[in-house]
């Protein structure tokens, strides 16, 4: 029986893409019954590709792909549904977007039905776009992502003699997951200080989603403490650096 090559149409958010050859890019995507697919897309670096516009990263798309026997995925037809050029206006926005693009990377497995990291990335990619102040949406990114990935850290007791924390300068726990009072602190060496005002911070946006309207403002002089503790985190989660980070803080 001769081999039919298979075919699929597929939503996606367009995650990042590399060039391979001299005319074509690999796409990372990640769609919401699938998961992360990495697709080739021929011709696209020429200037008379059709395609080229719609395989930006952090682009929603339409996207038929093809694959033949033991072959990677191709994009035959892309349609864009929808883009946000503004992002990248803004070297601290787009940024911001890259880590969020980078997480769901990291965090989503290839055909594994990923809907609801698929509708947090987009949701967290509108309010960047649109929100005058981008970083809240970002901190609300991170802790709906620590939810759905198994990791939301404990915030309200110690993790480590399960106390209810205290309104007093605190520690949080990379290994453990989570707040450790003084009191356990010499549980983890490598425990890092958290301030009342940041805990308190944590726990406000770790209740609150992206739907939310009115969210109160993350402090400016909180914001340094709070990127510090998150990106340890998610680094030791990850056991990889987060390149994206790195990058904002050596041009912030």
């Amino acid at each position: 029986m001769p081999f039919v090559e298979k075919s699929i149409r597929v939503q996606a958010m367009i995650l990042a893409h590399y060039n391979y050859g001299e005319s074509d890019r690999f796409v990372r995507m990640l769609t919401p019954d699938r998961g992360k697919l990495s697709a080739l897309a021929r011709g696209v670096r020429k200037m008379n590709s059709r395609k080229a516009g719609h395989l930006e990263p952090f682009t929603v798309v339409s996207a038929q792909l093809v694959q033949g026997r033991g072959s990677a995925w191709t994009v035959q037809q892309v349609e864009t549904q929808e883009a946000y050029p503004d992002l990248a206006c803004n070297l601290e926005t787009t940024c911001y977007a890259a880590y969020v693009a980078e997480l769901a990377d990291r965090f989503s497995d290839e055909e594994t039905e990923s809907r609801d990291l698929f509708n947090l990335v987009v949701r967290t990619i509108r309010r960047l776009h649109s929100d005058d102040d981008p970083y809240p949406a970002l901190r609300l990114f991170d802790f709906r992502l620590l939810d759905l990935t198994g990791y939301r850290p404990q915030l309200q007791d110690c993790v480590g003699c399960g106390e209810a924390i205290r309104p007093q300068a605190q520690y949080f726990s990379l290994s453990f997951g989570g707040a450790l009072c003084p009191n356990c602190a010499a549980l983890d060496c490598h425990a890092l200080p958290i301030s009342t005002r940041t805990l308190k911070f944590f726990r406000y946006y770790q209740a609150r989603s992206l739907a939310d309207t009115g969210v109160v403002p993350w402090p400016g002089e909180l914001r340094a403490e709070s990127d510090r503790i998150l990106n340890a985190y998610f680094t030791h989660i990850l056991e990889r650096k987060i390149n994206s980070r790195e990058f904002l803080e050596k041009v912030g």
